[in-house]
């Protein structure tokens, strides 16, 4: 079948099914144009490539090392703190005495209220968390880098090794800069360890806090309404008890006469004929994708012709001590002299995931109008790109229209929210947050968690087993 990953040693269903079962995540790989054209040059294709991290249910997972980095600053007082509290307890009540536990707390200073040791009295443990008080301000480099250095005595790569650093403010002691705090994560993550983010409320810095995430692949949640921030700290929690992957290298290899382009909506490597992304970890039932620009440079002749060879490299982490593996697919394309057959078997589904890609990619500048100052382009921005999708869900397949639709509606809620100093607090937050998660292209399967709005509605908060899309109340 034109576009099929053919996987190695995947030559018959029963094959398939072994490997699947051997593997820890299973890639597959699409094209929007499986038919191109006979005798043309400079044919266009999309080519999607999705990592699954399979289900599975470990009785022995790998054991967490696990730095909490908690704001008690003045802004903190009153049901943040009590929620923020109860969420850190509830973190301690689901570890075990195989896992590593320290808390850090932080205002104008900076105090390591639990060193790092392993959770063997439970009750001890939260008895401290319940004495934290609020005062000061916000010393919020001098947090992480003091969770960072908590989980160095034992830092192992036997370990899940997580900072999580919540923050309802912004950083106004020390080093405070997104550049600088940008920084500080990515020394993080070159040692192993990625920070995952949880922006509370509505007055924190949501671009320093999606830096400090995207510096290694973490998670960054924004939460609006504090009571769901048990549910944050459980989501994050349980994906960190359900990794089956880390320290995934994607590479895609063409062959002459096709010429990789770009990764839409990411920055990541391509050159040469080799385009090359990096993520953190996979969940199990977690979904990453890309999708790479390509360019065919040559005309194609009759027969199958490879587009391109895929590898990824990770670290199986679900026996306990990770295990080095490779896993292979290759993308073919075929070609017709049919104009009419070509265009009929055009995937739709990657075309859609491309254009919401790109949808991004326009959020983000409409941002910086706003910042800015320039309303007029912002709006104006905002009504195109609001067109384009409207356009784009007329003909998107129907398990796609709803997705797009949410996307018109958050433009459309927030195209008002703006005047010359910029989007309103809570609109911006939404919008970027949305960045974040299309960029970062993170999905996944299963259910849904309905969280209590503020307004006393629903909305829906994604979990690793969760399809829903957009959380303007509680995100990530």
């Amino acid at each position: 079948m034109a576009g099929a990953a053919t996987m190695t040693g995947g030559n018959t269903a029963r094959a398939m099914d072994k490997l699947d079962l051997q593997e820890g995540i299973r890639l597959t790989t699409r094209v929007d144009r499986p038919l191109l054209m006979r005798g043309e040059k400079d044919q266009e294709i999309i080519v999607k490539i999705d990592l699954e991290g399979q289900a599975w249910k470990r009785p022995d997972r790998m054991p967490l090392n696990l730095a909490v980095v908690l704001d008690r600053s003045g802004s903190m007082t009153g049901r943040k703190l009590e929620q923020a509290k109860q969420a850190a307890q509830m973190l301690v009540d689901q570890l075990t005495p195989r896992d590593v536990f320290s808390l850090v707390i932080y205002d104008s200073d900076v105090e390591v209220l639990i060193s790092p040791r392993r959770v063997e009295n439970k009750a001890a443990l939260k008895r401290t968390i319940s004495r934290i008080h609020a005062g000061g301000s916000t010393a919020l480099y001098a947090g992480v880098k003091t969770g960072g250095d908590q989980l160095q005595e034992f830092l192992s790569g036997e370990r899940v090794n997580r900072v999580m650093l919540l923050s309802d403010g912004l950083a106004n002691v020390g080093p405070s800069s997104n550049r600088e705090i940008a920084q500080l994560g990515h020394r993080l993550a070159r040692q192993g360890i990625p920070v995952t983010t949880i922006g509370l409320g509505d007055d924190y810095n949501e671009d320093l806090m999606t830096s400090l995430a995207e510096a290694s692949d973490a998670n960054y949640y924004y939460v609006a309404d504090v009571e769901a921030l048990t549910g944050v700290f459980r989501q994050e929690l349980g994906e960190l008890q359900s990794l089956v992957a880390r320290r995934l290298v994607l590479e895609i290899r063409c062959p002459e006469g096709v010429r990789p382009i770009e990764f839409i909506g990411r920055q990541d490597e391509v050159r040469g004929q080799v385009a090359r992304v990096e993520f953190g970890d996979l969940a199990g039932e977690q979904n990453r994708f890309v999708l790479l620009r390509c360019q065919m440079d040559r005309k194609l002749d009759d027969g199958r012709f490879g587009l391109a060879d895929v590898n990824v490299h990770y670290e199986d982490i679900r026996g306990g001590a990770p295990t080095l593996r490779d896993q292979k697919a290759k993308v073919f394309v075929n070609a017709t002299n049919d104009r009419k057959k070509a265009e009929s078997v055009v995937d739709r589904d990657v075309q859609v995931e491309a254009e919401l890609l790109c949808n991004a990619a326009v959020t983000r500048d409409a941002i910086a109008f706003a910042d800015a100052g320039e309303v007029g382009k912002y709006r104006e921005t905002v009504d195109r790109q609001i067109a384009k999708l409207t356009s784009v869900q007329a003909s998107a397949p129907a398990a796609k229209q709803e997705e797009i639709q949410r996307e018109i509606d958050l433009l459309e809620e927030n195209k008002d929210q703006v005047n010359d100093q910029g989007l309103d607090n809570r609109a911006r937050k939404s919008l970027q947050w949305n960045v974040f998660r299309q960029s970062n292209s993170k999905a996944s399967n299963g259910g849904e968690v309905k969280i209590p709005q503020q307004n006393g509605g629903n909305v829906p908060f994604q979990q690793k087993d969760s399809t829903s899309s957009r959380k303007p109340r509680v995100s990530r």
